[in-house]
């Protein structure tokens, strides 16, 4: 039974981990998610220069102040850089977009009411960084052509919060809220999918064009701050698709699909070391064809998952962990390699007392069927596996290594498998309080009952 225990145990473990960086710097800028206050009267009254000079300043500071308390909830440290979290939001960044909005300079800039438009130098912006510092004349007439079809503007809903959109083509390719208190930044696909188009256009003769037929959707990374204290920093830190996204390729017979929601969501509070991590992806389809016209296929209908961490306790609790309304299939070359169910349920792992208590009925099965030499799929060869246990069962590990269902149960356990011949052999076995179970054998492929001494 270690092979349910000894994963969630090292769970606990390792869960002092670096939140993974790369996943929010997708693009060029990050930033954030302001609110309305209302406040009318405050932007009629605010000059155009303050307006945009306010814009500026109140991007990225709630971002890198959330992520020190990220760092020092997951890190279990004082110092924000042991984990190496923090610190996102870069001068090169604040430099473009200082450049981007032209402050000092209301030349190029229309005002209407609470929106501002500012139509940047194309040289400066260029200058600022987005072209290499060993372009050539021809790349940088090219930069200057690209940014010619972007305008920068600021819907102001105070006098210290709003957005700023990016757009290229007049399309939003990046939009950006900002507060005092939140840093968000959404990037649109689909105008990205434009600007890669428009650059390839400038330049036949290299490799930039996109070789996707469709990309649409967006992405957004967000901060909010509840408090701003340096070393009891709280507030949640989040990366989500806000919007379905979509994304084929005829040539290359590949699709991939992901719905709106989830992909991370930290919440925590340096203070008192406390966190949690929530994951709701939406609905998942990936397919490729290959030459042959075999495909290769992945479909979840969602992922789901609450992890509630303590920085000092030996306790990791997980809630609402389940794999949406249907399986998880995966296929190769037309077969089917894999189906997994999940029931939604939770569990609780104490490393006090090295126990795991099922908070909710677990109920997974498996289906697993073996891939040969030439890559294709058995259609005999396979494993089942399938698992119970009601809400309330207690699990512990023993001093001998086997597993006790200490309280609550029963915990049932099936392993079917079937060989070339289509000969079945069936491992069952129901461990009920009081009794323990291992994994024995050459290769601990049996689970047995055992003395729990």
């Amino acid at each position: 039974m270690s092979f349910l225990v000894d994963p969630l145990r090292l769970a606990v473990r390792q869960r002092r981990h670096s939140l993974p960086i790369a996943l929010l710097t997708t693009s060029l800028l990050l930033s954030g998610c302001g609110g309305s206050s209302g406040q009318d009267s405050i932007v009629d009254d605010t000059s155009t220069a303050d307006l945009k000079t306010s814009a500026s300043g109140n991007i990225g500071n709630s971002l890198d102040t959330t992520l020190n308390g990220v760092s020092r909830v997951t890190s279990g440290s004082d110092d924000p850089a042991d984990s190496g979290v923090g610190g996102l939001w870069s001068n090169d960044a604040q430099s473009l977009v200082d450049t981007s909005l032209d402050l000092g300079n209301d030349e190029n800039t229309v005002r209407e009411g609470s929106r501002i438009t500012i139509d940047p130098n194309d040289a400066e912006v260029c200058a600022e960084g987005l072209v290499d510092m060993n372009a050539n004349d021809a790349e940088f007439q090219r930069c200057q052509i690209l940014v010619s079809d972007m305008l920068v503007r600021i819907d102001a809903t105070s006098d210290t919060a709003g957005t700023l959109t990016y757009l290229f083509q007049e399309q939003p390719l990046a939009v950006i809220g900002y507060s005092t208190n939140a840093n968000s930044f959404e990037l649109n696909l689909g105008t990205l999918k434009t600007l890669i188009d428009a650059e390839a256009a400038l330049n036949p003769d290299s490799d930039t064009t996109s070789p996707l037929d469709t990309i649409q959707g967006a992405i957004r990374a967000s901060a909010t701050a509840t408090n701003l204290t340096a070393g009891a920093e709280a507030g949640t830190v989040a990366l989500e698709v806000s919007q379905p996204i979509a994304i084929a390729s005829a040539d290359a017979g590949t699709s991939l699909s992901l719905g709106a929601g989830t992909i991370m969501a930290l919440t925590v509070d340096a203070a008192t070391e406390t966190g949690s991590m929530e994951i709701a992806l939406g609905a998942l389809q990936q397919s490729e064809t290959d030459d042959d016209g075999s495909v290769n296929s992945i479909d979840m209908q969602g992922l789901t998952a609450i992890i509630d961490l303590t920085a000092n306790a030996e306790q990791l609790s997980v809630r609402n962990l389940g794999i949406g309304q249907g399986p998880l299939m995966v296929s190769l070359n037309n077969s089917e390699v894999l189906n997994m169910g999940l029931e939604t349920f939770g569990f609780t792992v104490s490393m006090e007392d090295e126990t795991i208590t099922l908070d909710g009925a677990l109920d997974i099965r498996i289906l697993l069927r073996e891939v040969l030499e030439d890559d294709t799929v058995s259609d005999t060869l396979f494993s089942l596996l399938e698992m119970t246990a009601p809400a309330g069962t207690v699990l512990a590990e023993q001093f001998n290594g086997s597993t006790m269902v200490t309280s609550g149960g029963p915990l049932s356990y099936s392993l079917t498998t079937q060989d070339d011949n289509g000969n079945q052999v069936v491992d069952q076995l129901t461990v009920n309080a009081g009794q323990c179970a291992e994994e024995v054998g050459i290769e601990d492929s049996d689970v047995e009952l055992v003395s729990c001494f």
